[in-house]
């Protein structure tokens, strides 16, 4: 069993989710409404594990007139749970957080499984400039020696070859804008 699994196996779900998405944005101040749409936890919930987790000091509240904003709390408690809890970005990940930041990008979809040393991938946006894609694509093949095969598409493109069937099987979109 992996960690992730023995983690989510022993703790609440909802409490490990609130607890990697500050983790992995602890840099970010969120609303209760924002964390509970991030994390995924209905809004009840989110609000006790808050005041459970800002008692235990590992939630630090920050009250902007009638806002409070929440965060990480930065101390030892907060960095023992990072180093258990702190989610690795996988190759592709990174690949996506690179192409994030490309103008004219809608989404990023993985076609197929990502093997050992290669991905296949659908690029789907309007005016897409491809030397800032090759740029990631290359980032990524020097520090992993991981190989993207590519193709950019805008979305009648992509929407009418999904129709065709030229795109069935398995897909995760790795960005959604």
């Amino acid at each position: 069993m992996g960690s992730e699994k023995l983690l989510e196996s022993i703790f609440d779900k909802k409490i490990l989710s609130i607890l990697r998405l500050l983790i992995n944005r602890k840099e970010q101040n969120f609303t209760l409404k924002e964390i509970a749409k991030y994390s995924r936890v209905s809004l009840a919930s989110t609000f006790r594990i808050i005041n459970k987790l800002s008692n235990l000091e590992i939630v630090s509240v920050e009250k902007i007139k009638h806002l409070k904003l929440y965060s990480l709390a930065e101390n030892e408690k907060t960095r023992y749970l990072e180093s258990i809890i702190k989610e690795h970005k996988t190759i592709m990940e990174e690949f996506a957080n690179l192409l994030s930041n490309v103008p004219g990008i809608r989404s990023v979809i993985m076609h197929g499984k990502a093997e050992k040393d290669k991905a296949n991938i659908l690029i789907i946006g309007e005016n897409i400039e491809p030397l800032l894609v090759r740029e990631a694509i290359i980032n990524i093949k020097e520090k992993y020696d991981f190989t993207i095969t590519y193709l950019i598409l805008d979305e009648d493109q992509y929407n009418q070859m999904a129709a065709m069937n030229l795109y069935s099987g398995r897909k995760e979109i790795l960005l959604q804008k």
